[in-house]
């Protein structure tokens, strides 16, 4: 309360010294106090809404801006013209264009800047980050997994991720719209959960074209951990030295060890390729071949586990009837 009485006693008091000031003009010198008054009140709320951190930097960049803007007016200088009011002119608009300038880039310059400098943003040194590529995003495991607090991560979403599932979204095959929208669901769920710490990184590699090549730069710059489900990726980004989360390897990690001699109950789903071998699947997806089950075929029974194989598409289980 004492903050708008404060705002109000100075609005008050600007618009009584425009009248004063003014003589002869008393009716416009207080509509100038006024209007300037309410100008500055409103000034300080947005400043108010603005970090610390940013006006650091905002000021930064409006001195880097002025030194600028400097320089370049002094090299105009030694340029002669008839007419003195254009070096005042240009010398006007060199201070304004790089005055805005260099406070713009330093406002969005303050979150790419605080990934390198983390005091920047406040990030402890405990803290890490971690580059999402669009794969997880579509995959959609990545949102149960932070809001179970598995990732102990800043998680960082790269701009042109999010470029390449707006692609994706407005792709005219069913296929990839659907993966493109499940994607860009994903990602404004995780952004509006406000107990998870998202980051859109508005960074560009023009020079890179291909996407996994651009995460594994992006991941590099900032020494930043990669999520994905993308085999050839991890093995790019682990080639580079930089350490990999591959969800495939969690969920195949995560799977119940069954022993061989454990009994479990099976539904038979289809015929296997060998003459009389019927297979189903666990809940997890693992297939289960069965010796002598074809004849069970749509229905639950009771199998034995023998043994277990690993192959490039995953794990199978094979068993025989109790």
């Amino acid at each position: 309360m004492g903050v708008y009485i404060i705002r109000g006693f100075f609005v008050i008091i600007s618009t009584l010294t425009g009248y004063y000031i003014a003589p002869n003009a008393r009716f416009l010198g207080s509509i100038v106090g006024l209007v300037g008054s309410i100008m500055i009140v409103g000034l300080e709320i947005l400043i108010e809404k603005i970090s610390l951190k940013k006006l650091l930097l905002a000021l930064g960049g409006l001195i880097v801006g002025l030194i600028t803007a400097i320089l370049l007016a002094g090299f105009f200088l030694l340029i002669p013209v008839e007419d003195p009011r254009t070096i005042i002119y240009i010398r006007f608009a060199l201070y304004f264009a790089f005055t805005y300038l260099g406070i713009m880039i330093g406002l969005r310059g303050v979150e790419e800047l605080g990934f390198v400098f983390p005091f920047l943003r406040g990030i402890k040194e405990k803290e890490r980050l971690l580059v999402v590529d669009t794969s997880v995003l579509i995959d959609g495991r990545i949102y149960e997994l932070a809001k179970g607090g598995f990732l102990d991560y800043i998680i960082i979403i790269p701009k042109f991720v999010v470029q390449e599932l707006q692609g994706l979204a407005d792709s005219s095959g069913d296929m990839k719209r659907q993966r493109g929208r499940r994607g860009l669901e994903v990602l404004q769920k995780m952004r509006k959960d406000e107990s998870l710490d998202v980051k859109i990184y508005d960074a560009e590699y023009p020079e890179i074209e291909a996407v996994d090549a651009k995460i594994v730069k992006l991941a590099t710059d900032i020494g930043a951990n990669v999520l994905t489900n993308d085999s050839n990726l991890a093995k790019v980004a682990e080639v580079q030295n930089i350490r990999v989360l591959n969800l495939n390897i969690l969920a195949t990690l995560m799977r119940p060890k069954l022993m061989s001699g454990e009994e479990i109950p099976l539904k038979i789903i289809k015929e296997g390729k060998e003459a009389g071998q019927g297979v189903g699947y666990l809940e997890d997806g693992t297939m289960v071949v069965v010796e002598d089950g074809a004849r069970y075929q749509g229905r639950i029974v009771d199998v034995i586990i023998d043994s277990a194989i690993q192959t490039s598409t995953g794990r199978i289980i094979f068993a025989k009837l109790k």
